[in-house]
């Protein structure tokens, strides 16, 4: 089977941008060039790859089944480019960071990164999810890391850790000591919880939608220290992420509440990025170390 790097680039811009018409205008090539890459692909292939959807273009199973391969191969074609023309890595990479992220999942792999490749210097800014989102349709950073998924359409969202919000409480908490924790025991009960619109807020909105206008917020923070020391103080519960507390939860100084089934709230964090803007090398090369993060 046989296919070239433009018929490559042409996929991931079609399932990036919805269309071949945004496809073209983003690759500098005409619409019927980009729809010609595609039916070669696919010809190639044996399959087709995309279905219409109302005005878009939607890949199918199989098309979403190659696109990792694919990003990869193209990621890895643009560094090999890069050594051809002898660019080293190097230069600032701008990269916004959710408080949770910045704080308990990013620091060492930065370390890693620029241990590897002293030249580059990473700036990190750390903001709520929707905070990073607005820097970065404004053109102050590279990408991003958050907790929440965009629908912005100028946005890319790529799916990245696995996470999850643990309900956790002081031990001197009646429900710290509780056997059995019921929906009716987290509705009735104070929380402490982070602001609204940021990732974990949103979560909690989300998993208790039903209940929002019988709980009661007795105290709200932009930043997660103050919800630990707020809940450790037994002011209500908290909802972070087992990130955040996990060091408290390990000694005892708060305790992990086991709710219910519909009280538990799984997530996942991701890395965001401008459709319209190709990443510089260093920071394409620093986007890839995060995906292969476990």
């Amino acid at each position: 089977m046989q296919f070239t790097l433009k018929q490559l680039r042409v996929f991931r811009a079609i399932d990036e941008l919805g269309s071949t018409t945004a496809a073209g205008q983003a690759l500098a090539l005409s619409q019927s060039a980009i729809s010609s890459s595609l039916q070669q692909l696919e010809e190639n292939i044996g399959q087709q790859l995309f279905e219409r959807v109302g005005r878009q273009l939607v890949l199918n199973r199989f098309g979403q089944s190659l696109l990792p391969n694919i990003a990869s191969l193209l990621d890895q074609a643009a560094e090999l480019d890069q050594q051809f023309m002898g660019n080293a890595i190097g230069g600032v990479i701008e990269i916004g960071a959710s408080f949770t992220i910045a704080n308990h999942v990013i620091v060492d792999p930065m370390v890693d990164f620029q241990k590897q490749h002293p030249s580059v210097e990473i700036r990190i800014t750390s903001d709520n999810s929707p905070g990073i989102t607005d820097r970065l349709n404004s053109g102050d950073l590279d990408f991003g890391l958050i907790e929440s998924p965009v629908t912005d359409p100028a946005i890319f969202c790529e799916p990245w850790l696995e996470d999850e919000l643990v309900v956790f409480a002081s031990p001197d908490h009646p429900l710290s000591t509780k056997t059995k924790v019921s929906m009716a025991d987290l509705v009735t009960t104070p929380w402490v919880l982070r602001e609204r619109g940021s990732g974990a807020r949103t979560m909690f909105n989300d998993t208790f939608s039903a209940h929002l206008n019988d709980i009661d917020i007795a105290m709200e923070f932009r930043h997660n220290e103050p919800i630990k020391r707020a809940v450790a103080r037994t002011v209500g519960i908290g909802c972070l992420s087992r990130r955040v507390v996990e060091r408290e939860l390990a000694d005892a100084t708060l305790i992990e509440i086991d709710t219910p089934p519909p009280a538990r709230m799984a997530r996942r964090f991701y890395l965001i990025r401008r459709h319209a803007t190709q990443l510089t090398p260093a920071a394409l090369m620093f986007w890839q170390q995060c995906l292969v993060m476990h």
